[in-house]
């Protein structure tokens, strides 16, 4: 998940909660106020029953009804319950059914004079009185109708709107964000481009005070420092190779000279052969140094054509079978039929890649035999070279590409360890890949090299 839709998933939570407790505040809060309404229509409905028994000493239904004709309270079911001194029952207006009260209720009003609650789906008030000097206990029941009603309309409208509020804000957050953040994504943009060859370009951004502006900054600041750390870096390294491939030349030239002097004895020329073989060891070192410090894939673009994958295997060989003439070669072709075995690429640096790898192979093979198997596809090329000998350990495999790494089984050769790296790198400079697969049953090792054909082409 992005930067963006986390933002805006917690502003939208966040609204969200919030709106929903205030559509709770107003709904609770409209609920408080209707039973606070509707618990005084009930006293005032037992004021005026008060008033009524008051007038009339012997209540019945006719009168009750006549004196209560025109009074529009606004009771839903309504009924009452009239209880005496002795909480004996004296006047009801429940039709058919039994007449119930809890004496529990009745029992308190003495020293509570009046009690509020709640009996099934009716909403009862009872009250104590004095009437005319005699203790009355009255009880009104009724159904708040018009009240309920509007409740649940509240409910529906307050649902309603919470969730269209909180689409619309989901909505709006992310577009608005979506919105204040594209210079960000400019930034990332602009940053995502940036490659060896462009260190020293600094990042543009047209704001001048915002976070962005000030990370804008602090991120130039350290392309030049990174700038300055890669350029002196690759000054140190081709300036130290450069420096160290003269010397060595002049002293394989003349250890060669001495070798051949016939008053040498057969111990002094063996030793002069491990001199020389180590002088070319270090020689190779600092070609490989000088190699790795002047890799920067955009330039390389530059001088990248089409060529043919096979005839640069051929050469590669070619210049190996001089160090290593009992080295073979088995070379075959697979997959589509009429391959154009073809690739936009340096064909000096994926001679260079061979070149290792064949070393590789005639260094720690015990056949002295490499096989190179092109395949193509409609949008890849792949070659597979491979070779038997002593299988690498599991820590080996895994650092097999990684630099100055040498396995076990290289103790008795000399290398620089620089090899495979090399070739790893000249893989990326074109976008390619490779990959070291090992198979323990026939102490096989194979290099698997990888083409993308699309991304090879011209244009």
């Amino acid at each position: 998940m992005n930067l963006k839709k986390k933002i805006a998933i917690s502003f939208s939570i966040a609204f969200s909660v919030l709106f929903g407790i205030a559509m709770l505040i107003i709904y609770y809060a409209s609920f408080d106020f209707r039973k606070d309404q509707f618990r005084q229509r009930l006293i005032d409905k037992l004021d005026n029953i008060s008033h009524y028994i008051a007038s009339n000493p012997y209540f019945n239904r006719q009168s009750y009804k006549n004196y209560f004709h025109d009074d529009e309270d606004g009771l839903f079911y309504e009924d009452v319950i009239i209880l005496d001194k002795n909480k004996q029952l004296v006047f009801s207006t429940v039709k058919d059914q039994t007449i119930t009260w809890n004496a529990s209720i009745v029992n308190r009003l003495t020293q509570e004079k009046q009690i509020f609650y709640y009996q099934d789906q009716y909403e009862t008030l009872a009250k104590y009185y004095r009437i005319n000097g005699l203790p009355y206990y009255i009880i009104v029941k009724a159904q708040d109708y018009s009240g309920n009603e509007k409740m649940d309309h509240l409910a529906l409208v307050l649902t309603i709107l919470f969730v269209l509020s909180a689409v619309l804000v989901w909505i709006f957050s992310y577009n608005l964000i979506q919105r204040l953040l594209i210079p960000l994504d400019k930034l990332k943009d602009n940053i995502t481009q940036i490659n060896a060859s462009k260190l020293t370009k600094p990042v543009e951004y047209t704001g001048h005070t915002d976070e962005i502006a000030i990370l804008t900054r602090a991120f130039n600041t350290m392309l030049l420092r990174l700038s300055a750390a890669f350029e002196s870096q690759k000054e140190f390294n081709s300036s130290a190779s450069h420096e160290l491939r003269t010397p060595l030349a002049r002293m394989s030239f003349q250890l060669e000279n001495l070798y051949h002097q016939n008053q040498l004895s057969e111990d002094v020329k063996q030793v002069l052969r491990n001199i020389s073989k180590e002088t070319l060891h270090l020689s190779e070192v600092t070609d490989s140094l000088m190699l790795l410090s002047k890799f920067d894939s955009e330039r390389l673009k530059t001088t990248y054509k089409e060529e043919r994958i096979d005839e640069i295997i051929f050469m590669a060989y070619e210049k190996v079978a001089k160090v290593f003439p009992d080295l073979q070669l088995d070379f075959s072709i697979g997959g589509i039929e009429d391959p154009k075995l073809s690739i936009f690429c340096s064909a000096q640096l994926i001679e260079i890649a061979f070149v290792n790898l064949f070393k590789n192979a005639a260094l720690y093979s015990d056949n002295r035999e490499v096989k190179v198997m092109i395949l193509e596809s409609t949008f890849e090329l792949k070659v597979l070279v491979s070779n038997t000998g002593p299988a690498l350990s599991t820590i080996d495999q895994k650092r097999i590409f990684d630099a100055f790494s040498r396995g076990e089984n290289a103790s008795e050769t000399t290398g620089s360890g620089l090899g495979l790296r090399i070739v790893q790198r000249i893989m990326q400079s074109h976008q390619a890949t490779i990959a070291y697969q090992a198979d323990l049953k026939q102490s096989t090792h194979t290099f698997v090299l990888l083409f993308k054909l699309f991304l090879n082409q011209k244009g």
